[in-house]
Order: C-alpha cells, then structure tokens, then sequence
C-alpha cells in the first residue's frame, strides 16, 4: 500500500455510461487496499457534463473541491461550490449537472465500498 497518492501524476479515467456524459474518475483513491468499510474516488466532471436521476443502493457524499454545479436529491435543487458537502441516502433519486464553463471535481465517498474493477 502506498500512503500518499499524488493526484497529478495519477491517471484519469474515463466513466461512460447512457445516463453520463463528461465524467473521468480516478477510481479507489482510497479503496479496498486500504479499508473494506468504504470508498472514495476522486470525480471530474467537464463544463456541461452530468449523470442523469438515478438511484444507488448505498450511502454516499460528495465533497465539492472545484466549480460549481446543481444537485438534484429527491426533488430539491442544490446550488453547490467549493466546500460543500452532499449527502445521498440508499434508494433517493439524485442527478448532477455542471452548467458552469469551469471543471466539477468532488470527492465521491461510498458505504459500504464501492468495487469499481
């Protein structure tokens, strides 16, 4: 296990699905090598990207490092930005949206542990 990642010489990958557009991950920042009781990747989305409503089985949060963009959770519209912190229940509808012209990153923590292999 190595205990510091540099996230700038890390690689990104692109996450392609139908209900996604403009994401790359570096999946697992902190994943199974380290802890099984939860996850964190680190998520890039480009200036008019987004995931469209959807529903997960697990608790996660996102903190907000970079942009700004609208979170949708249930039926709520959230304006976030630098320093904020989200947090989506199992089984709550939520979508992302970057409308800005900048780059959203965020934290995505996953629990249980998200196996993105």
């Amino acid at each position: 296990m190595t205990p510091v990642i540099h996230t700038d010489s890390a690689p990104w990958r692109a996450f392609e699905a139908d209900t996604l557009q403009g994401y790359e991950l570096m999946p697992s920042i902190i994943g199974a090598e380290y802890t099984d009781a939860y996850s964190v990747d680190l998520v890039r989305v480009a200036p008019g990207g987004y995931s469209a409503s959807h529903i997960d089985k697990a608790r996660h949060a996102f903190f907000i490092l970079e942009g700004e963009a609208s979170i949708t959770i249930g039926e709520e519209v959230h304006r976030v930005r630098p320093g904020s912190v989200v947090k989506i229940l199992p089984g709550i509808p939520h979508e992302v949206r970057n409308e800005s012209t900048s780059t959203l990153v965020f934290l995505a923590i996953y629990d249980p542990a998200r196996d993105r292999k």
